[in-house]
């Protein structure tokens, strides 16, 4: 359906009010919070491999100056280059560290533009200004921009390969398609679990019959053409591998005892704790170097304590749509923040108290949402379709590997919409059944 001058109007008005809150909101952060060490952990791995690039033309982990620089693949490419592109622009810390945390202020503030305007045709406008609104203050999403890492950027790279989708289904446009196709590619090259996701919503699209077929192949295609030309790169490469990071994500999420017993007590010095991480790393290099006997430890483990392991497993979606980030300094922090603005400033203390409140009510819309447009899927705009079957990918695929707050943030508002989706949906239901009610039997 299309859009009237004054609709259009007033849609651009929506999109610009909310981008510039959301924009707003992590510019004054990023200038204000202080990060303790802030590259450290994964941030220090970035660093490197964005040295490495800068000063020796080799994507490696090597620590900067060492001897001798071996090319490796344990890194997805797409935030190093990103960072290297700040460092090699600015050169001295402070500037360039600075400009990046505001040019990622910016990725997130335009985000949620680009997701909002990806939600037109299957969410009225009210509901998406809504989930908007959630997304332009949601906390973690602010927060985030903040550190050396890459989940911005990811999602970033998300919402405008859905927006690009968006739009070339709209308009059957093969040339939009196969644009859509290479965004997501890019957003595979920053976060490897991408890689499978446009082939397997153009699958997923072409079994409901709901988008042509020379489209659905281009975007298949499309997203596939980067990864796979990284793939071949990666084949001539030694060191450290992405299939190694993959197994030691595996490995790790499969012990139920890792995220709040192991990682945390052994930063802290427990003798016991460390115990247990060394196991847990012997499992590891057990499933690198002979992966059915690593694999058959884990089934060995498991089928001594089934019901526990059932449990955990089930359990790991919400431990991954929840609140309080585990591996990191925990609530709204992946590294230790001495300062926030979040900490005595009034209307955003009350914006954390009020998400936080919201959040196992959102998951809960989110889950209503996704059974209301898979129950709707004939009938449904392609984009709900989508939505809703990029929210079961992400969630099944880091409840098998590890299920944690921090990786969900590119998909917060994908959550926020598809629970907005859910709540209008439950509304409908409801005037549906009152006017039904009110007007009796005919």
């Amino acid at each position: 359906m299309g859009m009237t001058r004054a609709s259009s109007r007033a849609w651009i008005l929506l999109l610009a009010g909310i981008g510039l809150l959301a924009f707003v909101l992590r510019w004054y952060y990023v200038t204000h919070a202080i990060v303790y060490s802030p590259i450290r952990g994964d941030a220090i791995e970035y660093y490197s491999y964005a040295w490495n690039l800068l000063h020796h033309g080799v994507f490696s982990l090597a620590k900067p100056n060492v001897a001798q620089i071996v090319s490796d693949s344990f890194r997805d490419p797409g935030y190093p280059v990103f960072l290297a592109a700040w460092i090699g622009a600015l050169e001295e810390f402070p500037d360039w560290y600075l400009s990046l945390l505001i040019g990622q202020a910016v990725l997130g503030a335009l985000t949620v533009v680009l997701l909002m305007d990806a939600a037109r045709g299957w969410l009225p406008p009210r509901w998406i200004g809504g989930a908007g609104v959630l997304m332009a203050i949601w906390p973690h999403s602010i927060t985030i921009a903040g550190y050396v890492l890459s989940e911005t950027l990811f999602g970033f790279l998300m919402a405008l390969a859905l927006y690009v989708l968006s739009v070339a289904l709209r308009r059957s446009s093969t040339w939009l398609m196969a644009a859509a196709g290479l965004v997501f590619g890019m957003a595979a090259l920053t976060n490897a679990v991408a890689i499978p996701l446009a082939p397997l919503l153009a699958l997923l699209l072409w079994l409901m019959k709901r988008v042509p077929k020379r489209l659905l192949a281009t975007l298949a295609l499309a997203a596939l053409l980067l990864p796979l030309c990284w793939m071949l790169r990666n084949a001539h490469v030694g060191g450290a591998s992405s299939g190694g990071r993959a197994a030691m994500n595996l490995v790790q999420g499969s012990w139920p005892e890792y995220h709040d017993s192991f990682y945390r007590n052994a930063m802290y010095g427990d003798a016991e704790a460390r115990q247990n991480l060394e196991k847990m790393s012997a499992e590891y290099r057990l499933v690198q170097e002979h992966p059915a006997q690593g694999l058959g430890a884990i089934a060995q483990r498991m089928s001594a304590a089934p019901g526990r392991y059932i449990g955990w497993y089930l359990g790991k979606p919400l431990l991954l749509w929840d609140w309080n980030i585990r591996v990191g300094a925990g609530d709204i922090y992946v590294y230790p923040t001495p300062y926030s603005p979040f900490y005595d400033k009034l209307p955003l203390r009350v914006i954390v108290a009020l998400c936080h409140a919201l959040n196992p009510v959102l998951m809960l819309f989110m889950l209503i949402g996704w059974i209301a447009a898979w129950l709707r899927r004939r009938q449904a705009e392609p984009m709900a379709i989508v939505m809703a079957a990029t929210a079961m990918f992400v969630t099944a695929v880091y409840s098998v590997l590890q299920a944690e707050p921090r990786y969900s943030i590119p998909f917060r508002g994908i959550e926020l919409l598809l629970a907005a989706y859910g709540a209008w949906q439950l509304v409908g239901f409801a005037i549906a059944r009152r006017v039904a009610v009110q007007t009796g039997p005919a």
